[in-house]
């Protein structure tokens, strides 16, 4: 893309615990900063899309290679063997290690205040978690499927969710959950599935996903 640069970069988090992040730079003015938290296929062709489609749009965009700690350079299909290995690699990182993971990401990008995340599916739920606990500006999740279980965790900066209304794997009582314990938290549903946004997906829908990204992107303008 002529707009931005991108690569790899390397950080180490507070653990000792080194791993890779894709990079993508606006080369004009930039508007602000942005984690990407990665889906269970690693940060595959879709997750670096994403970090470059934001940074066109002007966010310095990083997304840390969660599966690291288990695997170095995943990049699963988005079939059942993608989803099997996935599932068995996600189960391998404990939500501290991804935490101190994306911590050491938003370091990076300039430490407390100077970034906002966005997640999708595992890493919609590593953006629920992360917005209790590291000072983000934003945090925007993606059909967290493990939100359901962390509802007793408050935002401490504006949340955005975006749910999807055909999705079988959440239930609707996690988009009622997070309302009722947190009216602060800006919850959306949309008449699509699991993996709506991602257009290498049997599941991508259009409009759904088009309209989840101009919200997204209001949010950030908001915060920055």
């Amino acid at each position: 893309m002529s707009g931005i640069d991108s690569a790899w970069v390397n950080l180490t988090s507070g653990d000792g615990h080194r791993l890779r992040a894709f990079q993508a730079r606006p080369r004009g003015a930039e508007k602000g900063r942005l984690l990407v938290v990665q889906e269970i296929f690693g940060v595959n062709r879709h997750i670096r899309a994403v970090c470059e489609r934001y940074a066109e749009e002007g966010y310095l965009t990083l997304a840390p290679a969660l599966f690291d700690r288990v695997e170095h350079d995943v990049e699963l299909a988005y079939d059942e063997a993608g989803i099997q290995r996935g599932r068995t690699l996600m189960g391998a990182v404990p939500m501290d290690g991804a935490l101190a993971d994306v911590e050491a990401a938003l370091g990076h990008l300039g430490g407390a205040g100077s970034a906002a995340v966005v997640g999708y599916c595992w890493g919609g739920t590593i953006a629920w978690a992360a917005a209790s606990r590291l000072p983000l500006r934003a945090a925007i999740a993606y059909y967290g499927g493990g939100i359901g279980n962390r509802l007793d965790e408050a935002p401490r900066m504006p949340a955005l969710l975006h749910f999807g209304e055909q999705d079988h794997a959440i239930p609707p009582s996690v988009a009622d959950g997070v309302r009722e314990r947190h009216p602060g938290a800006i919850v959306h549903l949309y008449p699509a599935g699991h993996g709506f946004n991602c257009d290498e997906r049997a599941s991508f829908h259009r409009e759904s996903a088009g309209l989840a990204y101009r919200r997204s992107l209001g949010l950030l303008q908001a915060v920055f």
